[in-house]
């Protein structure tokens, strides 16, 4: 079985989670903007990663998605700011499978895990703040601030050995 792991990846979270899953496979992590991630056809299973921006994939990677994995056997792989395990998390992973699954693809395996939060995301929802007050969606608590501190931390080495046994087995 050929495969391959596909990924958008800003701060380097995703891309890290990647390559931890392609050594489990045995086989190449590349960004979607690589000239390896043209042509598809010739891979019997491409493991999918993203970062959620917006909540969902950034806007590039999921026209990617859209016009390039079609009725493959696929994995889904996440990062995100939040807790993996909370009610979003559930959500972000159910929403990234419906758009595989839209595409004719089956949905083998799944992970989600934390990962820092990049600065200009950060900058921009203090700003949005700023501007809005109490009617700003995400208020700049002190729980999301111990979030976004805890954030930095991950992935880690037992998120990275997490992804590795999610996609064992392939």
């Amino acid at each position: 079985m050929k495969k391959i792991v596909i990924y958008s990846s800003q701060t380097g979270n995703t891309k890290k989670v990647g390559e931890a899953i392609a050594d489990e496979l045995g086989c190449e992590a590349v960004s979607f903007e690589s000239q390896k991630a043209q042509n598809l056809s010739e891979f019997d299973f491409i493991a999918v990663g993203y970062y959620i921006d917006k909540g969902g994939p950034d806007s590039k990677f999921k026209r990617f998605i859209k016009e390039n994995i079609k009725d493959k056997r696929v994995g889904l792989f996440i990062t995100l700011g939040a807790e993996p395990d909370g009610e979003h998390g559930a959500h972000m992973l159910n929403g990234g499978k419906v758009l595989l699954e839209e595409n004719g693809c089956e949905v083998l395996r799944e992970f989600i895990c934390q990962g820092a939060i990049s600065d200009e995301v950060m900058q921009q929802m203090r700003e949005m703040v700023e501007k809005m007050g109490d009617k700003a969606m995400h208020q700049i608590t002190p729980e999301r601030l111990a979030r976004w501190e805890a954030a930095k931390s991950h992935p880690d080495e037992n998120d990275l050995a997490n992804a590795r046994k999610a996609f064992a087995g392939i």
